[in-house]
């Protein structure tokens, strides 16, 4: 974890801060290998017998002052008893990384029954979501974007691949030919989701694969994808009647609401982990729920004298703001690739990546796009998965505005949830003061104490006879502490 200050000193008080007109904050990367001084983290486990204030629950570190019988928190100043657990472990001062160092990543442990042993629980899971409302030069982009991934993913993860246009695709990859079932979905914005549910259509357990023995067919599955506009031509060279070709949309947020729907059936059970989606997009929705009109674009300022191009558009709707709280409850996280130099309304669909804990990814054109690049980048990244961030302060100043691609917990003021960090996510905070009066030369040194628990997994291989399988397990919680 890696925290760093905006500014080398804190500022004195808030007439000081005011004066200076730089914002007053840390930027924390909470799963870099090492901190901002490039060292890393004194390692150990035992993460749940840390002791804790009684008055703001603060964790004990190495900036607190050690009594006879009990401890003063370096936050609050509250002096704290120990309990006899604590004090058999501080007798052996080299066996609790906690007093010896201000950063460290101890070890959790997993109760057996939560899922920490299932193997199959700790699975990752993969999604993509592919437009096929596009051109086939698109098309090709994203099946070299997806090979690219598979060669990234570690072994023991599952992948699913949809599509979407007027209607939605599930492929089932398991079988000895890649098999696709379709569901049509309404134009009519009045009716509620689907007609059928995805789950009826296909079990979650026949749509999600395991790359170690499917990867071959869902090559196979991607080489059969072709886009809608070629659906057309191929009706037309049959001699349908046109009025018979049912021409596709974009029903992307019919889709999206769908898919969450799906995986949040099996979220804490099929996989403990979080779900990771990416979405690939050649353009703004424009079928079903959740379709964005890209006529507002400019004309809205064409009778105000601005330049469009120059103008910085409000969201449109709130249905994908509203869908990102959703996909957070079911445990998907999302990424939006979209590759298009048309308008699409960006400012309207970024919520639903930003807010879900994902990215999103913007290339112009498909001819020079890096979109394989980056997605094998970002997929051969360590990550963690599950992630709880909290920021506690001493009392003389206090947390602020929190920013990041991370959401509030509902009931605790400055605890943040990340469904999957990767060792460059980056968020920040801003403080204030407390008090009008700030710090006094008298006040002891300001602390902050950044606290990040989170999961890992990493592949293990299981050898049976001759045969040696690759597979992937949860290594359980960690958690990092850091006092900055």
């Amino acid at each position: 974890m890696a925290v760093r200050a905006t500014v080398s000193r804190f500022p004195v008080n808030s007439e000081a801060l005011e004066s200076c007109a730089v914002q007053w904050g840390v930027a924390v990367t909470p799963f870099a290998a090492a901190d901002e001084r490039g060292q890393p983290p004194t390692t150990g486990d035992g993460g749940d017998r840390v002791p804790r204030c009684e008055q703001c629950w603060a964790y004990f570190c190495s900036h607190c002052d050690l009594e006879r019988w009990g401890w003063a928190c370096a936050l609050c100043g509250t002096l704290n008893g120990f309990d006899d657990d604590t004090a058999r472990r501080f007798q052996r001062p080299g066996g609790c990384p906690e007093l010896n160092s201000s950063f460290v990543d101890l070890e959790i442990p997993v109760d057996e029954a939560e899922g920490g042993g299932d193997g199959a629980q700790a699975r990752p899971v993969y999604v993509a979501a592919v437009d096929l409302a596009c051109s086939e030069e698109f098309l090709e982009l994203i099946k070299s974007a997806l090979l690219a991934a598979l060669e990234a993913l570690i072994p023991g993860s599952l992948f699913g691949l949809i599509t979407f246009s007027h209607k939605i695709g599930l492929y089932d990859v398991q079988g000895p030919i890649p098999l696709v079932k379709n569901v049509f979905i309404p134009p009519d914005l009045d009716e509620d989701g689907l007609p059928i549910a995805l789950e009826d259509v296909m079990p979650l357990l026949s749509f999600l694969a395991p790359i170690d023995t499917c990867k071959d067919r869902i090559v196979t599955a991607l080489d059969t994808l072709r886009p809608t506009s070629s659906w057309e031509r191929g009706a037309s060279a049959s001699g349908q009647e046109e009025d018979t070709v049912l021409l596709g949309g974009r029903g992307f947020g019919t889709a999206m609401s769908a898919l969450i729907d799906y995986l949040s059936s099996e979220y804490g059970s099929t996989f403990a982990l979080a779900a990771r989606v990416f979405a690939f997009l050649s353009g703004a929705p424009d079928y079903g729920a959740g379709l964005l009109d890209t006529r507002r674009y400019g004309e809205q300022y064409a009778s105000k004298g601005v330049d469009a191009d120059l103008a910085l558009l409000p969201e449109q709707i709130p249905f994908y703001r509203d869908l990102a709280a959703v996909a957070v409850q079911a445990g998907a996280c999302i990424d939006i690739f979209a590759a298009t130099d048309e308008y699409t309304d960006l400012a309207s669909l970024k919520f639903l990546s930003i807010e879900s804990g994902g990215s999103l990814f913007l290339y112009a054109n498909t001819d020079d796009s890096t979109l394989p690049q980056d997605i094998y980048r970002l997929l051969s990244r360590p990550y963690a998965f599950g992630c709880v961030l909290r920021l506690r302060t001493s009392s003389d100043f206090e947390p602020g505005n929190s920013y990041g691609h991370f959401f509030p917990d509902p009931q605790y003021e400055n605890v943040q949830h990340i469904i999957c960090c990767d060792s460059f996510a980056t968020y920040a905070y801003d403080f204030d003061f407390t008090h009008n009066e700030g710090f006094s030369r008298h006040t002891d040194p300001a602390v902050v104490q950044i606290a990040f628990q989170y999961s890992v997994i990493e592949p293990i291989m299981e050898t049976s006879g001759n045969e040696s399988q690759s597979s992937a397990r949860s290594i359980g919680d960690e958690q990092l502490l850091h006092n900055y």
